[in-house]
């Protein structure tokens, strides 16, 4: 059976060994310099600001990467425009209930970031995301710039309980800023704390208020929408892994009873989120292995002693992996990776290697290690399609449930492995049409 899916990990690789991985579109970017580089950007779908840029100067070319204190501005022909700015953002802004403080607080403090533009012209609109809050900067000629954060904080009620409470006054505070344009105002009085809500309000503005000798006024509200937050994706891997595992029971002498490598094979599938630097990664894979223990005989009245018979087996493992992966930008289409999980093993096929078949199979179910409860953790590198990763995971015996073995465990496991994504691109799939 292991053979099998061998063969058929082999056969897909050939199938799609011309595909391609990442989403390049066109744009351009604008260096520190004041170069402007056209070609294609890789669309990582962020939601928070790009922590880096990877572009090449055509389809097939060699990509570079860019830190954003390196570039001016980048921008998709038909997607979103990122500009980079020096901005005053509320630290303390936070919705997530676990992080709310107890009371309204404001810090402000400067973050170096692209930015989202969402609007140019009589007002530009401009957009960051932070973990826990989205915060928009307006700015209009003449005044300082609005600065808008989510906010929610705890509040002690009359009672001593604590209430969360909405402490973002926004409409307040547009209807302050607009306050010589009252049909910005009372826009400004029904809208939500949205891109789409302060856009409109901008938009009242530059029709019903703005000079008629300003610039004019521009929107990427509609390209500012995320297209996909999410990526599926999926694809078949191989390799060999090295088990140091002893006796499942513990009646074998030895701490080892399969010190051999062994190939496997399988599918996994990741679910890659905004940003595409993140990715709940899940695997089903089959692998065999070796091991001796000691099955139970009968009793001798004589000596007073249990009687076992040591036998060693072979069997099919199966494993089903679910964790995290995180990637890091290298050079050249490539990334950097690393990632922590959790697998659960189980013995589908269990053969003997002795003649002991009149006694059963007292240790079937256990046959093989627990993993700790400490992650399996792993290392790989990736371009496009192909990843190669090497990866550890500690175990325990089931007759040892000590603190200590459960989290370090006796026996360990190496896998070095091959896999290929198979499909199409989903996020390439969802590109704009021009």
């Amino acid at each position: 059976m292991l053979a099998r899916l061998l063969y058929l990990v082999i056969f897909c690789l050939g199938c799609s060994a011309r595909l391609l991985a990442q989403t390049y579109e066109p744009g351009y970017l604008v260096r520190s310099t004041g170069d402007t580089l056209r070609g294609e950007i890789e669309n990582a779908f962020w939601d928070q600001p790009p922590t880096f840029i990877r572009f090449r100067p055509a389809a097939g070319g060699t990509s570079q990467l860019f830190q954003p204190r390196q570039l001016r501005a980048v921008s998709f022909t038909n997607g979103r425009f990122f500009r980079y700015e020096v901005l005053l953002l509320d630290q303390s802004a936070e919705t997530r209930l676990a992080y709310l403080p107890r009371g309204s607080y404001v810090t402000m403090e400067p973050d170096s970031v692209l930015a989202d533009v969402l609007l140019t012209g009589p007002v530009e609109l401009l957009r960051v995301v932070l973990p826990g809050a989205v915060h928009y900067e307006m700015r209009r000629a003449g005044q300082p710039p609005l600065r808008l954060s989510q906010r929610q904080y705890l509040r002690e009620t009359d009672t001593g309980s604590w209430q969360v409470t909405d402490g973002n006054n926004y409409r307040s505070q547009l209807d302050m800023y607009f306050i010589d344009c009252p049909a910005a105002g009372q826009v400004a009085q029904r809208v939500a704390f949205t891109a789409g809500g302060l856009g409109a309000v901008a938009q009242a503005y530059a029709r019903n208020c703005a000079p008629p000798t300003g610039p004019p006024a521009r929107s990427w509200l509609a390209q500012a929408r995320l297209r996909r937050r999410t990526a599926l994706r999926g694809g078949v891997l191989a390799g060999g892994r090295y088990n140091h595992i002893g006796s499942a029971s513990g009646l074998v002498e030895g701490s080892c009873t399969d010190c051999l490598p062994h190939p496997y094979g399988g599918f996994y599938a990741e679910l890659l989120l905004p940003g595409r630097t993140t990715a709940i990664y899940g695997e089903l894979s089959l692998s065999s292995f070796r091991s001796q223990d000691a099955y139970y005989v009968g009793y001798d009245p004589t000596t007073g002693n249990t009687q076992y018979q040591v036998s060693g087996f072979r069997a099919a493992l199966g494993t089903a992996r679910l964790g995290l992966r995180h990637f890091f930008p290298l050079p050249h289409d490539q990334q950097l990776l690393l990632g922590a999980g959790y697998e659960y093993n189980t013995v589908l096929v269990q053969s003997p290697a002795s003649p002991i078949k009149d006694y059963g199979y007292a240790f079937f179910g256990n046959a093989f290690a627990v993993p700790t409860l400490l992650p399996g953790l792993e290392l790989g590198w990736r371009r496009q399609r192909l990843t190669a990763n090497l990866s550890g995971q500690l175990y325990y015996q089931h007759d040892d449930t000590g603190l200590g073995n459960v989290l370090f465990g006796s026996s360990w496991a190496a896998r070095f492995g091959l896999s290929y994504r198979l499909g199409r691109n989903t996020d390439d799939a969802a590109r704009p049409q021009p």
